[in-house]
């Protein structure tokens, strides 16, 4: 049997093997990431999380997806409480280490595309 990835350890079954960020690594690890990167808070048995993942997967498989990284909401509490997650799956972008802002956008690769332009446009601000 293989090794759960990454997301499925979070995500339960998605199929996509992001990496995952923890709460003691979350800021060191992001301000190293050169572009941009767009972090998924998830949870196991979150079906939202899973069409998500999929989604992001499509994205990656494309070619032109930003760094994509995951957190899982269950046993880093202290990131959901930093960044305000109420619902799940929730999307955060950085770029350059910046924070630029939650994206908020369906599963559907067109518009998180066009969300990640959009968020990207406005000047970075400062983390919850």
């Amino acid at each position: 049997m293989a090794r759960p990835t990454a997301f499925e350890t979070c995500g339960e079954g998605a199929g996509v093997a992001l990496p995952r960020l923890t709460q003691f690594d979350f800021h060191h690890r992001l301000a190293q990431v050169p572009d941009t990167a767009v972090v998924l808070f998830t949870r196991r048995g979150c079906g939202a999380c899973r069409g998500m993942g999929r989604v992001l997967e499509q994205w990656r498989a494309a070619g032109d997806a930003p760094a994509l990284l995951v957190v899982d909401a269950e046993t880093d509490t202290a990131l959901v409480r930093e960044f305000e997650v109420f619902h799940l799956p929730a999307l955060f972008v950085f770029h350059g280490g910046a924070y630029h802002g939650r994206l908020e956008a369906p599963p559907r690769l067109p518009l998180l595309r066009g969300a990640l332009a959009a968020c990207l446009s406005r000047p970075a601000e400062e983390a919850p």
